[in-house]
């Protein structure tokens, strides 16, 4: 078994973590959050950490019902002034060894430009994005060794998400925090028996289609593929992939349909057009969908946003694997980018 398969399965149990740690990693973050009169809550981070930038800030806005405004960059974005940040924001920098250069600058940045507050979401206490900040939370109890990131995104991700919760809607916490481990332990068992029967490394595009939150996991699942298999993936929002993006279908094409509750019975037009074109479907979706391959999780509410990557990690390491790869060295990648 290889590091990125082992990371992958241990998930579950990092949840577990998570939960576990929560009240004393949170106090720093919640204090500063709460303490402090923001109508702007922004997030910034580099590769799969701007993804789960981008799922984060999707979830603040959706659970803060517009008390609170969330936008997300990359790193690059703030560090090399292609964005302003308004007076009295605050911008949380995210990195899995908080040493990524472009986000440390970013933060350095927003400080010094825009006197705004920063805070920090990694899994080194000891790195320059903790010394930066102005507040952090640090999943030190997450040590991949993988190149590719896994389980310190999602757990970073799952961190984040109850952060969110625990400041608008308080009364969810305790029943949210804890569905968690267990729904992500069936979500990984489930797909496993799909892939034997499925085999996903047989096919050569894969496609990641969702809204939202679940557009961040997609982006997330691009990378995935991308690194680990060398093999082309695309993301886009679902019924966007009518509008051209479906031209490039052929039996060769594995999408998978990350649904939601509020347009589901839409999304599964788009998977049947796919079908109908010569690609197979995957429908992650709260409801079984017996015209498709159908993973079940109940939370089609973007709850589980990153709960749903596992799967698309899933389909990386079995493809790269098929073709010949290592996924725990990706073709080009350091565990770090230092400028």
């Amino acid at each position: 078994m290889t590091k990125t398969e082992r990371e992958i399965n241990e998930q579950p149990a990092k949840f577990e973590e998570v939960v576990k740690e929560y009240d004393s990693k949170s106090y720093d973050m919640l204090s500063f959050l709460k303490n402090r009169e923001t109508s702007e809550i922004d997030f910034v981070g580099c590769g799969s950490s701007y993804y789960l930038a981008m799922g984060l800030s999707f979830h603040f806005n959706r659970l803060s019902r517009g008390k609170v405004i969330s936008k997300c960059f990359s790193g690059s974005e703030v560090a090399f002034g292609l964005r302003n940040l308004p007076k009295g924001a605050i911008l949380i920098g995210i990195s899995r060894s908080g040493e990524s250069s472009e986000t440390v600058l970013a933060l350095k940045r927003a400080k010094e430009q825009f006197g705004v507050k920063t805070g920090a979401i990694t899994c080194n206490s000891k790195s320059e994005l903790v010394n930066v900040a102005d507040a952090s939370v640090n999943l030190d109890f997450i040590n991949e060794e993988s190149v590719v990131m896994t389980q310190s995104f999602t757990s970073m991700a799952f961190f984040g998400s109850l952060i969110a919760r625990d400041i608008f809607n308080r009364n969810d916490l305790k029943r949210y925090m804890t569905s968690i481990p267990d729904l992500s332990k069936k979500l990984l068992d489930d797909a496993k028996n799909l892939f034997e029967k499925l085999r996903p490394e047989d096919y050569e595009h894969f496609v990641f289609l969702g809204y939202d939150e679940y557009f961040a996991t997609s982006m997330e699942g691009v990378i995935k593929v991308t690194e680990t298999s060398l093999t082309p993936a695309e993301a886009y929002q679902t019924l966007e992939y009518r509008h051209g993006p479906k031209s490039k279908v052929d039996d060769k094409t594995l999408a998978v349909i990350l649904a939601n509750d509020f347009i589901v019975s839409e999304e599964e037009k788009m998977a049947n057009e796919i079908k109908q074109l010569g690609g197979s479907t995957i429908f992650i979706s709260k409801a079984n969908l017996r015209s498709h391959n159908n993973l079940v999780i109940p939370a089609g509410d973007f709850s589980d946003w990153f709960v749903r990557v596992i799967p698309l990690q899933i389909i990386g390491v079995r493809k790269s694997l098929k073709n010949g790869l290592l996924p725990d060295e990706p073709k080009n990648l350091t565990k770090v980018v230092r400028l």
